[in-house]
Order: structure tokens, then C-alpha cells, then sequence
């Protein structure tokens, strides 16, 4: 009978965790370092040795996530992954992630993939910096500039390139969607 109930046991803890050990999630490109990405949820009977919950691989390669942490909490461990510091998520750069997460209850060890589909945030939008020349170097503007010089070309997510000029009326800098008054 003691058999027949570990059996049971074991078999439930590996369907469950087989079904698990799969994940689609969407996040938004906004969101920041310290985002919680996922609650996952494991059934494990063993203590000795404590189980754990790793992170293998990342495809495409970066480290915008975390290790994921692993507590217990009412008779079941709960792992969390959330955004490393470094986190800097943008769809038109990399709109899918594939982690590799792998569970470990005593003896038992199973693995799985969480797709993370990264999707775009129209309202957020991300600045690369100061602004520099295709070759890296930083652009100086010398003082005696005429008007309706290019100054730069301005690079928008998902748009065609901009060109901005100093408009001679306004004596500011301008953009083809209408801001300080430039025209062709």
C-alpha cells in the first residue's frame, strides 16, 4: 500500500510538473528592471536537498533576466522570475526570448522552455542617447550653422528616417511631422 501511494505521489508530481514546465508570456517592452515575469508553482515532497529552480540558457543571449528564486510557501514552492538590472526590452530589437528553466525535487529533474513574446509599447518610447554619427563619434555643431542645415537624421521606432533642420522663421530645430515649423 506505501508502494502504491509513492507511486501515486510520484506519478502526479511528474505529470504536474511535466505540464508546467512550459510557458508562453507576453511583456510589454516598457516594463523595467524588477518586473515579475512569471509565478511558477511546484509540488515537492523531498527537503533533502532543497529543490531548486535554474536558469540554463537564454536564446537570443542577454542578461535581462534573473535567476529565478525558489521559496517554499504553504507545502508548495513557488519560483519567480523576474527582469535583471539591466533590463532595456525593445520589440523592433528582439520581440522573443527562450529561457531554458530546469526543476530539480530530489531525484526528480525536469525541464522546460518559457517563450517570453516581448511586444511593443507605443506610448514608451526609448531614447538610444546622445547623438552620434554612424561611426560612434559624437556630433558637433559648430555655432555659425545656417538655417535649414541637417542638423541630424532622427531614427523612430517603426517609422521611416526624419530629417530635422533649423527653421528660419522659428529659429528652432523642426521635424517632418510638423514640429517647429520645418518645411521642404
Amino acid at each position: 500500500m506505501v508502494l502504491l501511494r509513492l507511486l501515486v505521489l510520484l506519478f502526479a508530481l511528474v505529470v504536474s510538473d511535466l505540464h508546467s514546465l512550459s510557458w508562453f508570456i507576453n511583456v510589454s517592452e516598457s516594463q523595467g528592471p524588477g518586473t515579475v515575469l512569471q509565478f511558477f508553482s511546484f509540488n515537492c515532497s523531498s527537503y533533502t536537498p532543497t529543490p531548486t529552480l535554474e536558469l540554463l540558457n537564454v536564446q537570443p543571449p542577454t542578461t535581462f533576466f534573473n535567476p529565478p528564486s525558489l521559496a517554499r510557501w504553504q507545502g508548495t514552492y513557488v519560483g519567480k522570475l523576474t527582469l535583471s538590472s539591466s533590463a532595456r526590452l525593445d520589440a523592433l530589437t528582439v520581440n522573443h526570448y527562450k529561457l531554458w528553466l530546469k526543476f530539480t525535487c530530489g531525484n526528480y529533474v525536469t525541464e522546460g522552455p518559457l517563450f517570453v513574446d516581448v511586444q511593443r509599447d507605443l506610448s514608451h518610447i526609448q531614447c538610444a542617447g546622445q547623438f552620434a554619427s554612424p561611426a560612434g563619434e559624437m556630433i558637433q555643431v559648430p555655432e555659425t550653422v545656417r538655417p535649414g542645415a541637417r542638423l541630424y537624421i532622427l531614427l523612430l521606432p517603426g517609422l521611416e528616417l526624419h530629417g530635422a533642420q533649423v527653421s528660419p522663421e522659428h529659429g528652432m530645430v523642426g521635424d517632418r511631422m510638423g514640429a517647429g515649423g520645418w518645411r521642404e
